[in-house]
């Protein structure tokens, strides 16, 4: 099994012993890399110090809402804009194995019910005090209100986790984020979208971070799969970090089985693990 796992572009390499304990406590020997992924995800949701699952940013209103999806060789599932719910990726599961790919809203809660997901108070202290920062900001005029243009929007500043796996000629994906500060309801980014957030085919498996809005126009995670026939795992990497906004924030992780690799434009916590 050869795996990679990341906590978000942006995230200090402090918090790399956070992403390896994760990969220890979610991996288990024999699991698939479709099962590996989901479950270090999970992991990684259960960790507040980042922005997915419990560790989930609050938007300007005060609620939660999160994305998350998971793609293997034979199909994809993704959430977004759902709440309350603990561990997102446990519901991209269920819509991986549905005949639907991407479900938004009440109705995952339902159908999450359903499978015996509870729900949870999600809402942190850490999380509260960032967004009553930002109300203080925005209320001093410190950020310009331009609601709903790309100027203010351009503000924003997300975070996801994601794990790659790669054993036996299969790879998968499974990627994990609340979303974005100064963000409306709403408002999905590029985790629970086939080829931006996330990616398997046959040059292996990734995962994005960063800007949404960026990566979703060009399409990261399919683009970095698309030159690694030319250019090998590695060197496809860095060529998708070069040619992304250097004022925009980005990272990818990638796996095949040559191994794993990552490029990324600000710090961004990872681990990996080869067994």
């Amino acid at each position: 099994m050869m795996l990679i796992a990341h906590g978000g572009v942006g995230s200090p390499r402090e918090k790399d012993k956070r992403v390896k304990k994760a990969i220890d406590r979610g991996y288990e020997e024999g699991m698939s890399p479709f099962q590996a992924v989901i479950a270090v995800v999970k992991e990684l949701e259960n960790d507040p110090e980042f922005n997915a699952g419990i560790g989930s940013k609050l938007r300007l209103d005060g609620s939660i809402q999160m994305d998350a999806a998971v793609q293997s060789e034979d199909d994809f599932g993704g959430v977004a804009a759902i709440e309350k719910i603990k561990n997102p990726i446990l519901a991209a599961e269920i819509v991986h194995d549905s005949p639907y790919m991407l479900l938004a809203g009440d109705s995952v809660q339902e159908i999450a019910k359903k499978h015996g997901l509870g729900e949870a108070d999600l809402e942190t202290e850490k999380r509260r005090k960032e967004l009553e920062e930002k109300r203080v900001k925005l209320a001093d005029g410190e950020t310009e209100i331009l609601e709903d243009t790309k100027e203010f929007y351009d503000k924003i500043q997300g975070g996801t986790v994601g794990c790659v796996a790669y054993h036996g000629g299969k790879a998968a994906a499974a990627v994990s984020t609340g979303g974005a500060s100064y963000c409306i309801r709403g408002r999905v980014g590029d985790s629970p979208l086939i080829g931006s957030g996330l990616y398997v085919g046959e040059n292996g498996a990734f995962c994005a971070t960063g800007k949404g809005e960026e990566i979703i126009r060009r399409l990261s995670s399919k683009k970095c799969h698309d030159l690694v026939k030319e250019f090998g795992l590695e060197e496809s990497c860095r060529r998708t970090v070069e040619e992304f906004p250097e004022e925009h924030s980005f990272g990818i992780i990638a796996v095949n089985e040559d191994g794993v690799a990552s490029s990324d434009n600000r710090d961004m916590a990872q681990a990996s693990l080869e067994v």
